[in-house]
């Protein structure tokens, strides 16, 4: 909804890992302890190695299995941003994370920095 700026700052991720991933009905929550929560209710994409989509955002009656959980506990080693539109983290299991802010209509994630303000995309 309001793009995605390009001094969103990520580098604080490189190194930690996802240690919950937290699934409900308009919302999927991504959190690294003590570090950022990330919560999302637009469309993201989960790659594996050779850029296959083996996760992403779907309605609930649509989907039979979630693969999400792949990326717990994995380490981020880098970033992209593609700013207004995403950003990727890719881990170090090659899978790769792209975070969409694709509505002109709504909010489509939030990210919460721990002690810090929160952004709204």
């Amino acid at each position: 909804m309001y793009g995605i700026p390009n001094d969103l700052q990520l580098e604080r991720l490189v190194g930690k890992e996802f240690n919950f991933i937290g699934l409900g009905r308009f919302q999927i929550q991504f959190h690294m302890a003590s570090v950022v929560a990330i919560h999302v209710e637009g469309r993201w994409e989960l790659k594996d190695a050779e850029g296959t989509i083996v996760d992403s955002e779907q309605e609930h009656p649509d989907r039979d299995i979630y693969r999400i959980h792949r990326i717990i506990d994995i380490p981020v080693v880098r970033f992209t941003l593609d700013a207004p539109r995403s950003f990727t983290l890719f881990f170090e299991s090659g899978h790769s994370l792209a975070i969409y802010d694709d509505s002109e209509l709504q909010e489509c994630f939030s990210v919460h920095f721990t002690g810090e303000p929160s952004l709204y995309i």
